[in-house]
């Protein structure tokens, strides 16, 4: 009887342990099915390692339960039937194992953060104990290598820096010795002899300045049959009395520096005198629209003609460009608002762009060596109509004479003074009804420099000029002096009188 109450307690053991096992993986399927994933404290825990974890803790209860309920029954059979436990133990046993083999991948499964660092940490403790070990066992040879490279670090460094100093400071020393030798040596006479040239020089120099400070506060002494004409400009600091005696002369001698040649077109192979009326007749036409001095004129025409004297081979299309380049640096030379670049362009009616207006000033710059000292006719008329206390009329009909000798290509060469004092002699004798001769003063002749019989093929060739005005096709300098702030000095009668046909050998008109 008690044998049958044990085995029916054992088969119930087993039946509720059966249970357990079902309601087990019942749980564990249920949670795959649901596509379910469990956290952790650390992070995601993979459901197939440990699946029993992964149910919200019911089965780890159910399972302490099942095992205190074992041990007891275990420890109450145990006594009498050893080997029915025994084969319950080994049943359980294989279970387990077949379990956890089927569940368990067959890769290692991830390793939580605690067991990684500690495994990184015995693995670095092991590793510096070994080190320490073999460091103990190889003293000597340690202690070896730490000399040997010591003292190849102080052989370095012996070698780098200290045989440098010493060069140095042997090469200083003999300097210094020799340099302090050599002035032990001076006597004092010696020094003071040294001094009394230098000073003696600075004398000297200091005399000639004054010399030359004085020669140019000191007028030169005029003849007596001469007048200072700027003898009444002392008050007049614009006037320039002190030196404008050494101006002009600075003047004339610019003018022989940078000459116009006969026929200095001879180099062109396309450009000829005609074709340069045409451009110059332009121009001036180009001056009464800007408003541009009369300065910024002159100017022009000699940038011109220096150009085309040094330039050979200038093609016909681009001598409007030569122009109008010529007049935009003269502008910028001589104007106090200069014309923008576009507006040269402008009245070309865009035949040329601003970059070829740049390029050609570029050019032209550099062919006149970037000077622009040539002096200009008007800087000498002034001159000339103040020594000749000339009036207002004298001076706009002589710069008539002077633009239209401008236009014509046979008087280029005439150098500015030249052409300045022809054009006023010839306006002073038409203006007054006397000779040439009577006009032409010796005060004229001795601030102009020239002559009568100088100037006198000049003014003859200004009384032609002046005469064929009338059948001539560039009558833009004719139209322009129409003006009346220009006292209409191209339509006067004188113009056109016996005196001016006598001077040009040509019969009158009448």
């Amino acid at each position: 009887m008690e044998i049958q109450m044990r085995r029916h307690r054992t088969a119930q053991i087993q039946d509720q342990e059966n249970i357990y096992a079902i309601e087990g993986k019942a749980n564990v399927a249920s949670v795959k099915k649901q596509g379910l994933t469990v956290r952790g404290a650390l992070g995601d825990i993979n459901p197939n390692a440990q699946p029993q974890r992964a149910i919200g803790g019911k089965v780890a209860v159910a399972a302490a339960e099942f095992e205190k309920k074992a041990t007891l029954n275990r420890a109450v059979v145990k006594s009498n039937y050893s080997h029915v436990q025994s084969k319950v133990d080994t049943g359980l046993a294989a279970k387990a194992a077949a379990r956890a083999a089927a569940v368990q991948p067959s890769s290692r499964p991830p390793l939580r953060r605690e067991e990684s660092t500690a495994g990184l940490a015995s693995r670095a403790v092991a590793r510096n104990q070994a080190i320490l070990k073999d460091a103990q066992n190889k003293p000597a040879e340690l202690k070896e290598s730490i000399n040997i490279q010591t003292k190849k670090f102080q052989e370095s460094k012996k070698t780098s820096k200290l045989p440098k100093l010493k060069e140095k400071t042997k090469a200083l020393k003999p300097i210094l010795k020799e340099s302090t030798e050599s002035l032990g040596k001076l006597k004092l006479e010696e020094v003071y002899e040294t001094n009394a040239i230098i000073n003696r020089a600075k004398v000297e120099r200091y005399a000639l300045c004054l010399k030359n400070i004085n020669d140019l506060n000191v007028t030169p002494q005029l003849p007596d049959d001469i007048e200072d004409i700027d003898a009444g400009d002392n008050n007049s600091p614009l006037l320039m009395s002190i030196y404008i005696k050494d101006i002009y002369k600075y003047l004339t001698e610019l003018e022989e520096k940078y000459p116009i040649e006969v026929d200095h077109l001879r180099k062109q192979t396309v450009i000829t005198g005609k074709m340069r009326a045409t451009l110059i007749d332009w121009l001036v036409e180009v001056q009464r629209q800007f408003s541009l001095v009369l300065e910024t004129f002159h100017l022009t025409i000699g940038i011109i003609d220096r150009y085309l004297q040094v330039a050979p081979n200038v093609q016909r299309n681009q001598l409007q460009l030569v122009g109008v380049t010529a007049m935009f640096i003269a502008s910028k030379y001589e104007e106090i608002y200069a014309p923008d670049v576009g507006d040269f362009v402008y009245v070309t009616d865009n035949a040329y762009t601003k970059a070829d207006v740049f390029q050609c000033e570029r050019d032209i710059m550099s062919k006149l060596g970037f000077c622009l000292a040539r002096p200009i006719p008007l800087s000498f008329l002034r001159r000339f109509v103040k020594a000749a206390h000339g009036t207002s009329k004298n001076h706009h009909l002589a710069k008539y004479f002077v633009d239209l000798c401008l236009v014509e290509y046979t008087m280029a060469h005439y150098r500015p003074s030249e052409l300045a004092a022809a054009a006023i002699c010839l306006s002073l004798s038409l203006l007054s009804g006397k000779t040439l001769e009577n006009v032409w003063t010796p005060t004229l002749h001795y601030y102009s420099g020239y002559s009568l019989e100088h100037i006198d093929p000049i003014i003859r060739k200004i009384a032609k000029i002046v005469v064929n005005v009338d059948n001539c096709k560039y009558r833009a300098v004719y139209n322009k002096y129409l003006d009346t702030s220009l006292a209409k000095v191209s339509s006067l009668q004188e113009l056109r009188g016996e005196a001016i046909y006598k001077l040009a050998k040509m019969p009158t008109s009448s």
